[in-house]
């Protein structure tokens, strides 16, 4: 593949094929372009990623000629950048570590003569690449796809006991603002319960009430930084979104927890989404006020239905933006483009004013 990416990635252009390799595989940056210019462009790669037929193979469960399926070849990449990554950064102080004193010229001589004995070398000398090594040894199983080779560098901070704590949990993760925030002393309970961005919904509810904790939503906003979903990330401005959110009606709230609650990061994600999305005054009317029974469980049979995004906000905000921009009056269906085609309907919603009840989302 190295060749392909020669001529293809522009930052490895005009370098000798190993210098290119390592440039590749030393960089997570690089790596990922490689990775994603193999997924998007895979015609470029049919003559070197083939089966035992020649024959090119795409799909993650196709053998290779090696004998190995795609996904077990990525997952192999991943794994080796990941372990040159920690090395680098884990270990760098071996680079630097004291050379030995030097010998004074009468113990170099009697070493010389036979008269006295070499200094003994330390037993208990650390390895070169002990901190590294330990990472890689817990956390290696759970290097396996593409979207992790952006991570690597926020594995690295993490102590080989915390992944060992998280286990296959850690492929739940594909937020480096969680990594952190789970990197972080003091995030990860000692008492034995699990960790807040891996706990679920109920976890933001008020002890024994369906009603959502103001400072406990905070905590969780700042963690996953939803501040990224706002066009200005003033506390301010963030504070206030989180206090109206908090407000979120119980009805609202017992129709999305079957649905959504299950996780604290899609639960929250789909509110802090639905309140920029739909809007402050907006989603008060449609979240937050009475009576909204019947289109809270709407939603919830079209959240349902709908696909379920991987917990990546990028891919989150675009399903339930989408989900929510449809808007429904009296179960007619009123979004942008029933809108346009209905030229009647629109210049009637428009007749209603500023100030009439806005439609609600009920699907």
């Amino acid at each position: 593949m190295i060749e392909v990416l020669r001529k293809e990635v522009l930052a490895l252009k005009g370098l000798p094929r190993n210098a290119a390799y390592d440039k590749a595989m030393n960089d997570p940056k690089m790596l990922d372009e490689c990775l994603r210019l193999f997924r998007t462009r895979p015609e470029l790669f049919a003559n070197v990623v083939t089966d035992a037929a020649k024959q090119p193979i795409t799909a993650d469960h196709d053998v290779l000629a090696c004998g190995r399926t795609l996904a077990e070849a990525v997952a192999l990449v991943v794994r080796a950048s990941a372990r040159r990554y920690f090395r680098a950064k884990l270990d760098f102080r071996s680079k630097f570590q004291a050379p030995p004193p030097k010998l004074s010229l009468m113990k170099r001589m009697g070493l010389a003569l036979g008269l006295a004995h070499p200094t003994p070398v330390h037993k208990h000398a650390a390895k070169p690449h002990a901190r590294s090594e330990a990472l890689y040894q817990v956390i290696r199983d759970y290097l396996r796809f593409d979207w992790q080779v952006m991570l690597i560098p926020h594995y690295t901070p993490m102590s080989p006991s915390l992944v060992s704590d998280l286990g296959s949990r850690l492929l739940d993760i594909r937020e480096a603002a969680e990594l952190q925030a789970l990197s972080a002393p003091g995030n990860v309970p000692r008492d034995g319960r699990v960790p807040l961005l891996l706990d679920d919904a109920k976890r933001l509810m008020v002890p024994g009430k369906e009603v959502i904790e103001s400072e406990i939503l905070w905590r969780v906003v700042q963690q996953m930084d939803l501040a990224r979903l706002f066009p200005s990330s003033e506390t301010s401005l963030i504070r206030r979104a989180v206090s109206q959110v908090s407000n979120t009606h119980v009805d609202v709230i017992r129709s999305l927890l079957p649905v959504l609650g299950g996780d604290i990061r899609r639960f929250t994600a789909f509110l802090m989404i639905a309140f920029t999305t739909l809007g402050e005054q907006r989603f008060k009317q449609d979240f937050c006020q009475t009576g909204q029974v019947h289109a809270a469980r709407k939603l919830a049979d079209r959240l349902t239905n709908a696909e379920t995004p991987p917990p990546c906000l990028d891919d989150m905000k675009r399903v339930y933006s989408a989900l929510l921009s449809t808007a429904y009056v009296g179960g007619v269906e009123a979004g942008p483009s029933r809108l346009e085609s209905q030229p009647r309907l629109k210049k009637a919603l428009e007749a209603l004013g500023p100030t009439s009840k806005p439609v609600s989302i009920s699907g």
